[in-house]
């Protein structure tokens, strides 16, 4: 007995150091290697020590993301962390870069045109940005003319929304989701007819100008017209008077 729970706390003991020294997340591939096991054992391995970090409020934490592990330092001693290390930036989150991640994070993988088919506008700062803050990455090309890129998340898209993997993603009920679908198409609707007004408004005011203008040549015309009478008449009248005289 007092030998199992000496092997068992041995195995821990090997993830828990190849956990410590790698640093980023390690697949259980790795994990196998270092512990002469197979897959399936060594995850119970991994489970174990899981537990025993999740049930004591250790310092440090076991995080599982997609079939992998990773050692962290726990949250709750933040406020004593940063009084020795500099203040983590944050990304920022603004509502477009917001739904832009929720498109990829459901529909992956996914391109430009993708999202702002859904969307109705350019993701393409959207992207930028997460690409900057590593929420998202390029994860292939599609096989048709251009070949666009297509973004997928990354592990620490799962790292900052606290998920294993993406099956803990909230589910959309299929009727929100129509919902969503309808409003987006409204949205998109209201901006094409608010573009069209914009348009036909232009033309409008285009065909008045050009109205007002051919008025304007118009009276000038008849208005020559009229001093060419006059002249015309003056002339007449002229002549006239040079005969009476002879």
């Amino acid at each position: 007995m007092e030998q199992n729970i000496n092997e068992n706390f041995k195995e821990e003991s090997i993830i828990e150091s190849v956990l410590f020294t790698m640093g980023d997340a390690v697949e259980l591939d790795s994990l196998s290697l270092a512990l002469s096991k197979d897959k399936e054992y060594t995850k119970e391995v991994c489970e174990r020590l899981f537990k025993r970090y999740d049930e004591n409020e250790y310092g440090m934490k076991i995080i599982r993301l997609n079939e992998k592990y990773q050692m962290v330092s726990n949250e709750k001693y933040f406020e004593n962390l940063i009084k020795v290390a500099s203040h983590p930036s944050k990304p920022v989150l603004t509502v477009p870069i917001l739904e832009t991640l929720s498109i990829i994070a459901y529909k992956q993988p996914c391109s430009k045109a993708d999202i702002e088919k859904i969307r109705g506008y350019s993701p393409d700062y959207a992207i930028n940005k997460l690409l900057e803050y590593g929420l998202i990455e390029e994860s292939g090309r599609l096989e048709t003319p251009g070949r666009p890129i297509v973004f997928s998340t990354t592990e620490d898209f799962l790292r900052r929304f606290r998920l294993e993997s993406l099956d803990m993603l909230p589910k959309i009920d299929s009727d929100r989701e129509a919902q969503i679908e309808e409003e987006v198409k409204l949205e998109v609707r209201e901006a094409f007819d608010k573009n069209k007004i914009d348009i036909e408004n232009d033309s409008i005011s285009d065909e008045i100008t050009s109205s007002s203008l051919d008025k304007i040549e118009e009276e000038n015309l008849s208005d020559n017209n009229e001093d060419s009478d006059d002249n015309q008449e003056e002339d007449q009248n002229f002549d006239n008077d040079t005969k009476e005289d002879n």
